[in-house]
């Protein structure tokens, strides 16, 4: 148990240093599976969630309000007034951290843990 608490420390380590990278250096990553950080133009931490693929996740499901909490709460606490005008938000002003995962688990643990830790206001 220990290793895995260690391995998953490491990781959420890696994940909150890592360096932003961009939105579309996201969606370009195919078939990859992990944990993703978005932060606003300031630099501020807005959202933690994990996918199966990030090429599906920053391509397809963010420009559907249906598909992604993320979307549906930054429309409903009036961020933005539609889906669209959120997309380009995220793929213009915003920032990424990502950390790769093995499994779906490893990828649900570390996002509960980095969720619990750094509190983003999205995320409530």
């Amino acid at each position: 148990m220990h290793k895995l608490i260690n391995e998953l420390s490491g990781k959420f380590e890696k994940l909150n240093t890592s360096d932003f990278i961009s939105f579309a250096n996201v969606a370009a990553l195919k078939n990859v599976m992990g944990v993703y950080m978005i932060y606003n133009e300031r630099k501020e931490l807005l959202y933690i969630g994990n996918t199966n693929k990030f090429h599906i996740r920053f391509g397809t499901d963010l420009k559907h309000e249906s598909t992604h909490t993320l979307v549906r709460k930054m429309i409903k606490k009036e961020m933005f007034s539609d889906r669209h005008k959120v997309v380009d938000y995220l793929k213009n002003k915003c920032s990424m951290k990502i950390e790769v995962c093995e499994s779906k688990r490893e990828a649900e643990a570390l996002e509960h843990i980095a969720i619990y830790i750094l509190n983003p206001p999205l995320n409530k």
